[in-house]
């Protein structure tokens, strides 16, 4: 599988925007759709993507994403040596799951890690979601109890 890991940015945006209409909707934009929903404002997704401490990675398989990381460097003061990688979101397309695609995106959040010396990668996932689990603690993650899910 010709698979690359690439960094989401305005240049390849709409490609990204394709992946994430396919998770919102369940099924994947036709070319027609592709190119209709091509024609829209950058200015905000130019902010966020250049943000400092965020970072949106992407599965290229073919001309198009199939899964994506989204990972943010969050700060640490006090008794922490340095901030910790949080991955925000991770998501792989039905069709390519089980194909080593979410690990090879959270080899993003290591390389990052590494990069940016960070003491830890942290997130959060549903417990009921077994396959998200287990990718995790295939990778090296450690289960440290339930956490309750919060937003405003």
């Amino acid at each position: 599988m010709g698979l690359r890991t690439v960094r989401v940015t305005i240049e390849n945006y709409s490609l990204f925007d394709d992946i994430v209409a396919w998770r919102m909707n369940g099924k994947e934009r036709t070319d027609e759709e592709k190119i209709t929903n091509k024609n829209f404002s950058l200015e905000n997704i130019r902010y966020n993507l250049d943000h400092e401490g965020f970072y949106v990675y992407g599965a290229l398989l073919e001309n198009r994403f199939v899964g994506w990381i989204s990972l943010i460097y969050l700060p640490k003061i006090g008794v922490w040596d340095n901030g910790i990688i949080y991955v925000d979101e991770l998501w792989t397309a039905p069709l390519y799951r089980n194909n080593g695609v979410g690990q090879r995106l959270m080899e993003k959040a290591f390389e990052l890690q590494k990069e940016l010396n960070a003491c830890k990668i942290r997130l959060y996932v549903n417990p009921e979601n077994i396959a998200a689990v287990r990718l995790y603690e295939k990778c090296g993650l450690l289960n440290l109890g339930n956490a309750l899910f919060m937003q405003s």
